[in-house]
């Protein structure tokens, strides 16, 4: 496995950070880096994968992937990042206490504890721009000014995310979009048999417009969409779980394990099995 260097992304031995943007993110092999990493969706859609567990993100969505974590993403559609990167032995000149700032997002981002925490269109808007501005500096000498203007850029960025997190028991779910409204709906029910018409009709769009949001957003159909969630669920109990593959295959909205068993080796290239043995056979080694 990958293990990307700090070398390979930070300025100059002086920075603590690194901030860029990353546009058409395609899926990758699992990688692990040595250094710490903020990563905001700018826009698209995709699945990130996180020490074998399986969250969609879009726009607005941000999370924290830790050095000692491995991440990869998966069926990704025009999906745009913005990275910040933290160096684990530098400081910041002019930022004291960032950690503590950190770790609100970290807690609050794990796959485990991870709630439907999205910024606005206007957090975002400016986070973008925060963005830009630091990008825009690629001063040689890197002075005092440079570190200034740039800390200051990312301690409101974090301040953003933080505020953010701050209300979420605030937030009224009703402010959301037609399309949020339903990509949240199959964020927690992707197993269970989805009634589209209903769905529609609920979150306030019409069926055709749901498919073409389905098709610029993801890449593919409501029904193919919802099968990829059941399918990178289904791979993440089978690596990270040791229950019987049938009960996976049911749980994950599957008739049965033969079913789950073809459906996945088509997507894959391998069965649930197999899966299961790969993975064992990692961990052990």
């Amino acid at each position: 496995m990958e293990i990307k260097q700090p070398e390979d992304f930070f300025l100059s031995e002086a920075h603590a950070f690194c901030l860029f943007m990353l546009n058409n993110q395609e899926m990758a092999d699992a990688h692990g880096h040595d250094f710490d990493e903020l990563v905001i969706v700018r826009s698209g859609s995709g699945f990130h994968i996180i020490n074998d567990q399986v969250e969609l993100v879009y726009a607005g969505d941000f999370f924290f992937v830790s050095a000692n974590d491995t991440h990869y993403y998966e069926s990704t559609n025009n999906l745009s990042l913005i990275n910040l990167l933290f160096h684990k032995d530098r400081h910041f000149r002019f930022i004291h206490n960032i950690d503590a700032l950190l770790d609100v997002v970290r807690q609050t981002t794990r796959p485990s504890a991870r709630e439907l925490l999205s910024l606005t269109e206007s957090e975002l808007n400016k986070i973008v721009c925060l963005t830009q501005e630091v990008t825009a500096r690629r001063d040689d000498h890197f002075d005092v000014v440079y570190f200034s203007a740039t800390e200051a850029a990312i301690l409101e960025i974090i301040s953003l995310l933080c505020s953010c997190i701050a209300r979420r028991g605030e937030r009224n779910r009703n402010n959301d979009s037609s399309g949020q409204k339903i990509l949240n709906y199959v964020r927690h029910n992707y197993s269970r048999h989805i009634n589209w018409d209903a769905l529609c009709e609920e979150c306030g769009m019409a069926k055709r417009t749901m498919f073409r949001f389905f098709k610029d957003m993801t890449g593919t159909t409501p029904e193919k969409f919802q099968q990829i969630c059941c399918l990178l669920k289904a791979q993440e109990l089978l690596r990270t779980t040791d229950r019987p593959i049938k009960e996976v295959a049911l749980f994950c909205g599957f008739i049965n394990a033969s079913r789950l068993t073809d459906v996945y080796k088509k997507r894959f290239s391998r069965t649930p099995s197999q899966e299961r043995h790969l993975s064992f056979s990692i961990t052990d080694s």
